[in-house]
């Protein structure tokens, strides 16, 4: 800072160049290059470049012929920092140069510490690159990083069956135990431990890892080690019998495949996984890599048991046995898993697709336990004012449209499954609660209009969501069902005052009868004008409805009151006809509000 600040100083200060600033830049080009050989951070060497390329700049202005001293003075500089730059990385490595390997480019000879010398042959090339140059050295020195890197990694293997049978150990009692059958008195719990991979694994040889690997291309490291990594975990769940297939129908009756899912599930995200990351971290120590070898670690073995849970849960089961016991099991375990799962993967780009995964195939799951258990537990609690929509349907509507969200990786099968039969199920366990809940109305026509609209909901989830399960006829029926039942609760004793008998075919009885219906029929559209119908097709239908009925009758009432009154009778008419339709055309005026 102090050498950037002088620069700058100098040259507002004094404006042209001399000898001072010109002996001044290269004492800070000579500085910068003494602090890049001690410090790791790399900046020095960008003011290596900038005091070179400033003070050629600065002998130019005085003579132009001096441009050939600043040349020669800073690539001296560049040359004496490669040089000392690959020493100073093979040190780290505790890799000593044979001194024929710096002027033959084609055999790179190095001597790891008391170990005869390996010559490693580099494939000839048709354009040789000149001896010397920075793009030979680097490609030198990352061809032994390569060859280091590989043996370290032939070394971490080594480590596998010493680390796999601390593992046995650790999770012995918890694999003899049965997961499935629900008469097991208590199942052993797993006793984690994050650090249990790298404490047994040498100290020194996860340094080796992390200095060599800062050495090499980093999508060739990540790739190289990922690939150990991930046949250690098929290795270790393989030597613990908890080796994964692909799910197939047939398999359902094997309780021992679903034991061995449930434990692989445990296993895999509360000790290998985090143990995983622990150990990413420590061999790529910056974390944008360490996530990237992670997720490359973990991403195939994840799909493999996610793969296996969605296929228990979305195909057809014959057995009524694995939906009362084995998937709330599963369920049970996936439910307990997906906290930790997300909090491996929580903030990592590269694995929202397996977060999303699991917390897609866990709700596949709860279709089977916690959907039904959701509704009994929630209906009874809260009740819609104007007859609208219950918040649990649409829970229930929006469980299940992530349930059968198309995913390629997770895939669901539609149509004749044991999750549409479960589907169906659920609807008709909804639609009971539903009609129960509607008798808590004071006002029984409020009562229907809630179901009416409730159905007409569940109708579109039908045809927009999970396709066809209960079929278009079984909404509509009971739609039309709920219209028919609003109508006789709301107008049938209002219809009842339009009809005359002949004892009550005089004025003083029809003037009565008129007065009764302008009262009823006034309250009835101030209530029903705050009521919903939240489909504005099917409110049309409801209201045509209730004109179809009533404007005849109201019609005919009218027609006989102007034939016993005479011409007074208009005195008495509060509602024409037109008078009439424009009410009810406000009927369920309510909208849903927005938000």
């Amino acid at each position: 800072m102090t050498s950037v600040y002088s620069y700058f100083v100098d040259t507002k200060v004094k404006g042209k160049p001399d000898v001072y600033s010109v002996v001044s830049n290269a004492a800070f080009a000579i500085m910068s290059l003494g602090l890049s050989t001690f410090s790791p951070f790399g900046f020095e060497v960008d003011l290596l470049y900038f005091f070179c390329g400033v003070l050629i700049v600065q002998l130019m202005k005085i003579k132009l012929w001096l441009i050939i001293v600043g040349g020669c003075f800073s690539y001296s500089l560049n040359i004496i920092h490669s040089t000392l730059d690959t020493q100073r990385s093979y040190d780290l490595l505790g890799i000593t140069i044979d001194p024929q390997s710096q002027s033959q480019v084609s055999t790179g000879s190095v001597s790891p510490p008391d170990s005869p010398r390996v010559h490693v042959p580099v494939p000839p090339q048709a354009d040789p690159i000149p001896l010397g140059s920075p793009l030979q050295r680097g490609n030198s020195r990352r061809v032994l990083a390569r060859r280091d890197f590989m043996s370290y990694i032939e070394e971490l293997e080594k480590e596998n069956e010493k680390v796999i049978n601390t593992i046995l150990k650790l999770v012995g009692g918890y694999l003899k135990a049965n997961v499935v059958n629900e008469d097991q008195i208590a199942v052993p719990e797993i006793q984690a431990d994050d650090n249990l991979v790298k404490d047994m694994l040498p100290s020194d040889l996860i340094d080796k890892l992390r200095y060599t690997g800062k050495l090499m291309f980093q999508n060739e490291c990540r790739s190289l080690y990922s690939s150990c990594r991930r046949l250690f975990l098929k290795e270790c769940l393989s030597k613990l019998g908890l080796e994964i297939e692909e799910l197939n129908v047939e398999d359902f009756d094997k309780m021992e495949k679903i034991g061995s899912l449930i434990k692989a599930l445990n296993i895999t995200v509360r000790i290998l996984f985090p143990n995983e990351r622990i150990l990413c971290a420590h061999v790529f120590p910056e974390s944008y890599n360490a996530d990237i070898s992670f997720a490359e670690v973990c991403t195939e073995l994840s799909i493999s048991l996610l793969r296996f849970v969605n296929t228990l849960a979305t195909e057809n089961h014959q057995w009524s046995y694995h939906l009362v016991h084995v998937i709330p099991n599963v369920f049970k375990t996936l439910i307990d898993l997906i906290p930790m799962f997300d909090s491996l993967f929580y903030g990592q780009l590269f694995s929202e697709s397996l977060r999303n995964g699991a917390i897609l195939v866990g709700k596949r799951l709860g279709v089977f336990v916690e959907l039904e258990s959701l509704i009994h537990r929630e209906v009874a609690k809260e009740t819609d004012p104007n007859g609208g929509i219950h918040p649990t349907t649409h829970r229930v509507m929006d469980y299940l449209r992530e349930v059968f969200t198309d995913d390629e990786t997770f895939p669901i099968r539609r149509g004749i499954s044991s999750l549409s039969d479960q589907v169906a199920r659920i609807i008709k366990v909804l639609d009971t609660n539903l009609e129960a809940k509607s008798k808590s109305y004071t006002n029984p026509a409020l009562g229907h209009v809630f179901m009416i609209n409730n159905l007409m909901f569940l109708q579109f989830g039908e045809y927009y969501i999970y396709g066809e399960i209960l079929g278009q006829g079984w909404y509509k029926s009971k739609i039309d069902e709920h219209i028919e039942l609003y109508q006789r609760s709301s107008w049938e004793k209002i219809l009842e005052l339009l009809k005359v008998s002949s004892r009550e075919l005089h004025a003083e009885s029809m003037k009565k009868k008129l007065k009764l219906f302008n009262q009823q029929f006034n309250e009835i559209c101030k209530a029903q004008s705050e009521w919903l119908i939240f489909d504005d097709e099917l409110r049309e239908v409801v209201v045509k409805s209730v004109e179809n009925t009533l404007l005849p009758t109201y019609g005919t009432f009218i027609g006989m009151i102007h034939d016993v009154v005479g011409k007074d009778a208009y005195k008495f008419i509060r509602y024409g006809i037109q008078n009439i339709q424009d009410r009810l055309s406000h009927l369920f005026s309510v909208k849903i509000a927005e938000g």
